[in-house]
């Protein structure tokens, strides 16, 4: 079976958790902040600083957080009152990619400088998937900028995990990810400055981070649309985007296995040389062994018991994760899908895969005064960086595919 050959190549010894604190009342359920429109979002956050991103026509919000990934976690919300609604980045074109994300790596440059360590901006996306494995607020774009907190984690014990917590340690698609990036690189001759390395259920690519990155994170946009138009691909061949209601977050409906096996037969011998035999081999065991998505104890149940409870993500999900050092050397940028695994982010936002057990007591008041500072730290970052080029024209939406608001916890 795919998903039992991929647990038993976890690397054990390199697994945590981490248990995290409450710093405040959860100031807007995740219902309540897909459904506010931007302006009324905005007046009702804590807000920490507010700013702007040049040529881009949004607002950028960075929010204090009452439930972290670590002692040290902020989220950035960008959006506009008049622009139309951004989930994630895949509503970006390219302009907008760069500007965006420049923003980040500016800032967080400017806050790894000031605290002596490493930074990590980490963005979650799943915009058609409202299901629990899936990240919580789906309807506005956001990004976690925080410092792993690796002096509380604690070694993983496998035999105390859920079978959703373990699937949160792997991703069988990752390695068809793997071979599209080696060869969208090769097919560049040596003009892309990034830099490619596999990780066990993401891939990793570096780039010197000088004043060059502007042109890397270009190359980086266009990387990305080529993933998309894949995976896209790649769903015409097992499925026609017919949805089932049953499990209550409309997943889809497998084609029959003859025409998954024809379809998937026509896709290699369309021009995807570039598959490996490991990822043809994976393409090939779901042709064979997908099964429509079965009902959980409820709609928003992580209890797993069942082969068919493992949804397959809806759409494009997973998580972006750029890591950027206080003093000079490279960027690191993680790309980390989510089409088995209950979780793209668990195995990038930290040094090594991290299992997050949110709202383990209140927060005391040593960790109170270490977030204190890190809010100060985030606010001179954000004040005092140098501002990004400004583009020529507003960032626009790309994206075609309606999503209703929805909350999952």
């Amino acid at each position: 079976m795919l998903i039992a050959a991929h647990l038993a190549r976890v690397d054990w010894r390199r697994v945590y958790t981490l248990d995290t604190r409450r710093y405040a009342p959860n100031y807007l359920p995740a219902s309540v902040a897909d459904r506010l429109p931007w302006q009324g979002f905005v007046e009702a956050v804590p807000t920490l600083f507010r700013g702007g991103i040049a040529g881009a026509d949004l607002d950028v919000l960075v929010v204090p957080k009452s439930l972290t990934w670590s002692d040290r976690d902020v989220n950035v919300y960008l959006g506009s009152a008049t622009g139309r609604p951004l989930r994630s980045y895949l509503d970006m074109d390219e302009l907008g990619f760069v500007a965006v994300f420049g923003w980040h790596v500016a800032f967080a440059r400017a806050l790894a400088a000031g605290l002596g360590c490493d930074v990590y901006v980490t963005h979650g996306f799943n915009p058609q998937d409202s299901s629990p494995d899936a990240h919580s607020v789906t309807a506005k774009f956001h990004t976690h900028v925080h410092v792993p907190d690796l002096a509380r984690r604690r070694p993983a014990v496998a035999s105390a995990l859920s079978h959703f917590d373990r699937l949160t340690l792997i991703e069988p698609y990752a390695v068809v990810a793997w071979d599209l990036v080696r060869w969208w690189l090769a097919g560049r001759g040596g003009r892309s400055r990034w830099r490619a390395v596999a990780g066990f259920g993401f891939v990793s690519l570096y780039a010197p981070l000088d004043d060059a990155i502007g042109d890397d994170l270009r190359a980086l946009a266009g990387l990305l649309a080529d993933l998309h138009r894949t995976y896209l691909d790649l769903v015409a061949v097992f499925t026609d985007r017919r949805t089932e209601r049953a499990t209550g977050h409309e997943r889809y409906v497998p084609r029959p296995c003859a025409e998954r096996q024809q379809r998937l037969a026509a896709f290699e011998a369309g021009g995807a040389g570039w598959l490996s035999d490991e990822s043809a081999a994976v393409l090939r065991y779901l042709a064979r062994s997908l099964a429509p998505a079965q009902l959980r104890d409820s709609p928003h149940s992580i209890r797993i018991v069942t082969a068919g409870q493992a949804w397959i993500a809806k759409g494009l999900s997973g998580a972006l994760n750029f890591v950027v050092p206080a003093h000079g050397g490279s960027l690191r940028f993680d790309f980390a899908p989510r089409v088995i695994s209950t979780s793209g982010a668990t195995k990038v936002i930290s040094t090594d895969p991290t299992i997050i057990r949110k709202d383990r007591g209140a927060a005391t008041p040593a960790e109170r005064r270490r977030m204190s500072s890190f809010h100060q730290a985030v606010v001179a970052a954000a004040t005092g960086m140098h501002p990004v080029p400004p583009l020529r024209r507003s960032l626009p939406s790309t994206s075609s595919s309606p999503v209703p608001p929805v909350s999952s916890a």
